[in-house]
């Protein structure tokens, strides 16, 4: 029986991600077109960290936000093979745009 408080709950997250998740990826974008400081900067190394710490964060969210639109959040081993298949989706659709801003 599952716990029907924690199923609602994955559904808002689930709408919320479905929501978000092309503005995020966009936000991604920036994020990582945006330049280090030159090395001579006197806030060099600050910068730098903060750059890679926000870099860092938003790719956990965007993680976090695949793993909610997917539905693939809940116990090990609960996935089903359509959720699988629908996160291998949105991780080949996020491959497929950060390689279009590449070129």
């Amino acid at each position: 029986m599952k716990n029907r408080v924690e199923q609602q709950w994955l559904e808002i997250l689930k709408t919320f991600a479905d929501n978000y998740w092309d503005s995020e990826i966009e936000q991604a974008h920036d994020l990582f077109n945006t330049p280090y400081p030159h090395n001579d900067d006197k806030d060099y190394i600050k910068k730098t960290t903060f750059l890679d710490n926000a870099k860092r964060s938003k790719l956990q969210m965007l993680k976090y936000l695949a793993q909610s639109k997917s539905g693939a959040i809940h116990p090990t081993g609960e996935n089903s093979m359509e959720e699988k298949t629908e996160a291998a989706k949105l991780i080949q659709l996020a491959q497929q745009r950060i390689n279009e801003t590449k070129n």
